[in-house]
């Protein structure tokens, strides 16, 4: 774990612990391992005994090879420098190799021209660190601070990228040019794919789509809310996380009932749930605000009002009867029921919402085009029963009478600190905020 003594020479103005060890004790070896017990040391001095029989250990944050000119000689001293990873040169092109900052352990100051993990590669080199791994190593007088970028006041938000109606954004654009998340994105199949630029704590905060309206009296204040929910999660440098953005319930201007909001997603690979905001239910000549109606912030689909239960465990809404019905909210690992104009097994009316896994559409409507969010949101009727929301469990179809409305998606939050709220979003698409801790 040392590389070999040095007589009578110590490491000058590192010291960050100064500790006086008994002769009783074999000081060199009890030194050593104070050294090892603190992340930050990575060299000893361990001094001749004084008038009463004690010895110095001293513990330094920095060693030779990074500070040749400060080993300076010191008589009866002797001096240890851990074997750490810049022992072994692994920077190139004349780069000056950095212990700690990193999981690696070391980082490498590259020259003018040169970049990369190791100063391998041609071009102009950005570092970015854990700053909590910086400690005293990141004080100005040790490197120079400009060569850094500091992440402590990242913050990105994710929309629905202007797209709307049961299909996801299909292009970027140029939304997040110039944001902390610029570059850190791609799409597929309408769902954002972010790769983490730095490990550490993010708070998240995931907000479903709000289902949609109808040509009613007033019925755009009595809409399906989506649910809001926030949690702290660890994420590591480079992991990509999936991110569906739920878009709004259609709206249906020529007659009665509309589309279940699209839930909101956040998904760590290919299948590990983050955090999910349901979508609001799509009503049907709504006379007043119906709970019913909103997402929950459990992880079971809403009953809509007057209406049947929603899905649960992840499944999308199954459940309905033999009449006019909107189609079921898709959950995360399934599908919302349909009705037969849709390949269902009973009921007139909307094609359920896909689940996440099956790639997250809203459902068709069986008339006037009133679709589900984007999300996992039911397609309506078009006269007769709204869709229900989307979410970590589908919210119910709705059924064909007046006054209804299908039930709001689940939601699910695997995160710390938890603040939930089921009805936040009163109108429109969904969205999320990630912020670095």
């Amino acid at each position: 774990m040392f590389e070999k003594s040095v007589g009578g020479r110590a490491l000058q103005q590192h010291v960050f612990k100064q500790i006086y060890l008994t002769m009783a004790i074999e000081p060199h070896s009890d030194c050593k391992n104070r050294c090892l017990m603190e992340n930050t040391c990575v060299s000893v001095n361990v001094g001749p005994p004084d008038k009463n029989g004690l010895r110095v250990c001293q513990l330094s944050d920095s060693d030779h090879t990074q500070h040749p000119d400060d080993l300076k000689p010191q008589e009866g001293y002797q001096y240890w420098a851990t074997k750490n990873p810049c022992s072994s040169s692994p920077c190139l092109h004349n780069a000056t190799c950095l212990n700690g900052f990193t999981d690696k352990r070391y980082i490498c100051l590259c020259q003018a021209g040169y970049k990369g993990n190791k100063c391998e590669e041609k071009g102009d080199q950005k570092l970015r660190i854990d700053l909590s791994k910086c400690q005293k190593l990141c004080y100005k007088k040790y490197v120079d601070m400009s060569l850094f970028v500091f992440p402590s006041a990242f913050k990105a938000i994710f929309t629905n990228l202007n797209a709307t109606g049961r299909y996801g954004p299909t292009t970027l654009g140029s939304h997040y040019t110039g944001q902390d998340h610029d570059g850190q994105v791609t799409l597929s199949s309408g769902i954002q794919r972010w790769t983490v630029p730095y490990t550490g704590d993010y708070r998240i905060e995931a907000v479903g789509a709000a289902g949609g309206y109808d040509g009613a009296t007033n019925n755009t204040q009595y809409r399906g809310r989506g649910a809001r929910m926030i949690g702290t999660f660890r994420l590591k440098e480079d992991e990509v996380i999936q991110i569906l953005v739920g878009q709004g319930g259609g709206i249906n201007k020529m007659d009665l009932s509309s589309g279940g909001g699209g839930g909101t997603f956040l998904v760590r690979g290919t299948d590990t749930p983050l955090i999910i905001a349901g979508g609001g239910g799509g009503i049907d000549s709504a006379k007043s605000i119906h709970v019913e109606c909103d997402a929950s912030t459990s992880k079971i689909g809403k009953s809509g009002h007057k209406s049947w239960s929603g899905g649960s465990n992840g499944h999308g809404a199954q459940t309905a009867d033999d009449g006019y019905s909107g189609g079921g909210g898709g959950g995360f690992y399934s599908s919302g029921r349909s009705g037969t104009d849709f390949k269902g097994t009973k009921g007139v009316g909307g094609e359920g919402g896909k689940g996440f896994l099956q790639g997250g559409e809203g459902g068709i409507s069986l008339h006037h085009n009133v679709v589900g969010g984007f999300g996992g949101g039911g397609g309506a009727h078009g006269q007769s029963g709204g869709g229900g929301g989307g979410g970590y469990s589908g919210g119910s179809s709705g059924d064909g009478s007046r006054d209804s409305c299908g039930g709001g998606g689940g939601s699910y939050n695997d995160g710390n600190n938890q603040d939930n709220e089921c009805c936040y979003n009163t109108a429109g698409h969904g969205q999320v905020t990630i912020t670095l801790l």
